[in-house]
């Protein structure tokens, strides 16, 4: 039998540098010869890709459908890729998870709780939560900056309540939270420290 694996999820509002961080992660664990795969939710199957319609079009607009969009892109996801890589003994790194929807549609009115609950009822718990912070406002920047565009902050509140519950969970004893506003490389050493002392990697 397979060791089990491990699993890792990389959380944060956007602008955080999560997909550059989780490819990062993944280099420095294949290079101490780990057998790793990142995995990116939403997914590109059928519930993701209707995810991202929907998001671009503007049609999201109510969370409990949002969020029920995300867990049956989940189920697949848990079902043929998460936990198949996970009984192989692989580790395995999120970029977001449960985690996300529990911050960002519970910013929007539901239950962070029962989504938690509704969640781990079919996804593995990770054994480690890394929730990558920075202001909402060097976010924005960010991201406004990666799309070209300047000045634009109408979704700064509504990522300061994302941000709050994102750091409730970083209080979780399976999490920690890192600086994201330095350079890049200084943020991937934290994360690899915390994995250091938290994990047997």
């Amino acid at each position: 039998m397979a060791q089990k694996g491990i699993l890792i999820s990389v959380e944060g509002i956007d602008g955080t540098g999560k997909t550059t961080q989780v490819r990062l992660l993944k280099e420095w664990l294949d290079k101490r010869g780990k057998d790793a795969v990142a995995l990116k939710e939403p997914t590109q199957g059928r519930y993701g890709r209707e995810i991202a319609r929907l998001a671009s079009s503007g049609g999201l607009k109510d969370p409990r459908k949002e969020l029920e969009l995300f867990m049956l892109d989940r189920m697949e996801d848990v079902k043929e890729n998460i936990l198949p890589a996970l009984e192989a003994g692989k580790v395995v790194i999120m970029d977001r998870y449960y985690l996300s929807n529990i911050a960002y549609q519970g910013a929007r009115g539901l239950d962070p709780m029962k989504i938690k609950e509704e969640n781990e009822k079919f996804s593995p718990v990770p054994d480690l939560i890394i929730i990558l912070d920075i202001d909402p406002r060097l976010s924005m920047a960010r991201v406004n900056a990666r799309k070209g565009v300047v000045g634009h902050f109408e979704n700064e509140a509504y990522l300061r309540r994302v941000r709050e519950i994102f750091l409730r969970i970083g209080e979780s004893p399976n999490a920690v939270v890192i600086d994201a506003s330095g350079p890049v490389e200084e943020v991937h050493r934290k994360i690899v420290e915390a994995i250091e002392k938290r994990l047997n990697i």
